[in-house]
């Protein structure tokens, strides 16, 4: 009997309670629908949900190698994913996401020995027409962001994969990014090997401030020694004010403005004590405080 072929590939789908999107991704992932021959990739998905696959997603997709997530947030999902790959290369893509039929055939087609990270195209086909949503778009490369990249495992597993401790998923994949390029490796951009990202409801201006703890853990993890706070208001000020003022005034403006206000506001009320906890923990020196 002849041995099974290990897959070069393994697709990584992190997902947790959205299986609605997850079965649209998985369409796109199909050996139907790729161009990449089926033997080339495996596609896991790591369920950070109650652990128990929906039998109609079982049923529909049998390809597909569904293990139980470690319900500690993304970044420990993605680990997870990670360690139960069979392949030399590891492809992440969000649950949100929708994979080109030429993704994986355009990033084995890139793999060349004197490069060991590929960041591919997110695009956002059908546009925003609201400044209340949002999509990642990246068409020229230098993000190398979670939803579209592929990485020696061996290397990914040599950085330490996505640090676990950020206290929210926010700036995990910006870490991932910083470690490798820290560490001497460097990234390419792959325009063919295109991810959809469609847009998505942005989050509530009140509950989206205590996702910028992660931003501040980021910053002083990655040696900065001043006040990280002043800077991430006002790089949130900027952003979202030019974001909204890219739109004709109506209530999805109006609405966007009263965010950024919840926004701004539970900041201030909040990066005190993120500066606090922060700087304590990777500052050494007490001439920075």
């Amino acid at each position: 009997m002849q041995a099974e072929r290990q897959p070069t590939i393994s697709v990584i789908v992190p997902t947790r309670n959205r299986n609605d999107l997850l079965s649209q991704c998985l369409e796109r992932l199909s050996p139907e629908s790729q161009t990449a021959p089926a033997e080339l990739y495996e596609v896991i998905v790591t369920d950070d949900g109650d652990g128990h696959a929906p039998p109609e997603i079982l049923a529909e997709f049998p390809w597909v190698k569904w293990v139980a997530g470690p319900r500690r947030g993304p970044a420990a999902n993605r680990n997870n994913g990670a360690k139960n790959a069979a392949g030399q290369w590891l492809a992440f893509v969000d649950d949100d996401c929708l994979p080109d039929a030429a993704w994986l055939s355009s990033f084995a087609s890139a793999i060349h020995p004197d490069c060991d990270v590929y960041e591919g195209k997110t695009t956002c086909a059908s546009g925003i027409d609201s400044p209340l949503k949002h999509a990642p778009v990246n068409l020229q490369g230098g993000c190398l962001w979670s939803c579209n990249f592929l990485i020696a495992k061996q290397l990914f597993f040599k950085v330490g994969g996505f640090d676990e401790e950020y206290p929210y998923p926010y700036m995990e994949d910006a870490d991932l990014r910083d470690q490798l390029v820290r560490a001497g490796n460097h990234y390419e951009f792959v325009p063919e090997a295109i991810v959809d990202h469609p847009p998505r409801p942005t989050t509530p201006g009140g509950r989206l401030a205590k996702y910028h703890e992660s931003w501040l853990y980021h910053w002083y993890k990655n040696g900065h020694r001043k006040l990280g706070a002043p800077r991430l208001i006002l790089l949130i000020f900027r952003t979202r004010l030019a974001n909204a003022l890219q739109y004709p005034l109506s209530l999805d403006t109006l609405r966007a403005f009263a965010s950024l206000t919840s926004e701004l506001w539970g900041l201030l009320l909040r990066t005190p004590g993120w500066e606090w906890k922060y700087r304590r923990r990777f500052l050494s020196s007490s001439s920075d405080f």
